[in-house]
């Protein structure tokens, strides 16, 4: 120990002319959008900040289909310049996902939403109740509450209306009726979207981004049209991409769907049809696929019209495509 000028106190052992570093710990983040090689995420600022994946995270295999819109992440935004980096990803709680196809494995859409809007529109394109049926049962899968909206109402007829919202509700879910150009359903549905993660799905052309621009008209939200020759939609939003909403929670935009396999096996696929439940064990075959088999619950619960012929195609098809 050396005492100096006016009696300060020094240490030969103290090191005073090393500046001292903290390394800052890793944030925890949501995956708001990605792109081919980056990802978006959402640490509460005010802009998402761009990420890499580090390459040993998923043990050197593809992280194409990895992580997607709504997975919450830790990153570390200290270790490049350009760029933050994902360290790792947290659980999921819940996940809508599509059946894998050739080359490609399963493929999780959005992950931790809460709902599932699915938007079928009444008129323009005309309603299609097997992919509103598919969606239904991929919410069931991975766990998110189904709400159907059913949009475009100022173009259809009550006549139109009440037999597809009879039936939904009938079977338990929630229907809301909107219509944009007459705020028709906007308010009750912005109630809904508080402090939730939605999920806005269905066809292309439905009226997704429409609703979305009647609901928050100051949000740069491109709309297309309905193709006048096949009467199908044209996609308007081109990625899945997740908003923060200014009344709390998020909303995720997807594209159109025209095709979508849940993620079910055949086997489970009739617990995943509400009204089928009651009959499940009834039937004169344990493995019964409810298709051609005799003596089956489900069936005869049809011709009795407990179940809906209508949502029973829904099932056989679906089934037959698994």
């Amino acid at each position: 120990m050396n005492i100096g000028q006016k009696g300060q106190i020094s240490s030969s052992n103290q090191k005073t002319d090393l500046p001292t570093f903290r390394r800052q710990l890793p944030q925890t983040g949501i995956v708001v959008r990605r792109t081919k090689s980056f990802y978006y995420v959402d640490v509460g600022d005010v802009e998402p900040r761009l990420c890499r994946i580090r390459g040993n995270l998923f043990q050197g295999n593809s992280h194409k289909y990895k992580i997607a819109v709504g997975d919450e992440v830790e990153i570390d935004l200290t270790a490049a310049e350009d760029a933050g980096w994902i360290l790792r990803m947290l659980p999921r709680r819940t996940q809508l996902s599509r059946r894998p196809s050739i080359g490609v494995p399963e493929q999780v859409l959005v992950s931790n939403a809460d709902t599932l809007l699915v938007v079928a529109s009444l008129r323009s394109p005309p309603f299609r109740g097997g992919l509103v049926d598919r969606l239904l049962v991929a919410s069931s899968c991975g766990g998110l509450e189904p709400v159907l909206i059913l949009s475009k109402a100022d173009l259809a007829t009550s006549d139109e209306i009440t037999p597809i919202n009879s039936l939904y509700s009938s079977l338990g879910y929630t229907v809301l009726v909107t219509s944009v150009p007459e705020s028709r359903g906007l308010e009750f549905l912005r109630v809904l979207l508080q402090n939730q993660t939605s999920v806005l799905s269905g066809h292309s052309g439905v009226g997704k981004s429409s609703l979305i621009k009647g609901l928050f008209p100051d949000w740069g939200i491109r709309i297309g049209r309905v193709s006048g020759k096949s009467g199908k939609g044209r996609h308007t939003t081109r990625m899945t991409e997740m908003f923060r909403l200014p009344v709390g929670g998020f909303i995720v935009d997807t594209p159109g769907i025209r095709e979508l396999e849940p993620l079910v096996t055949p086997e489970d696929l009739d617990s995943h049809f509400v009204e089928f439940i009651p009959y499940l064990g009834q039937c004169r075959f344990k493995s019964c696929a409810h298709l051609h088999e005799p003596q089956c619950a489900i069936k005869e619960a049809v011709a009795s019209k407990k179940i809906s012929e209508q949502r029973y195609k829904s099932y056989c098809t679906l089934y037959k495509s698994l």
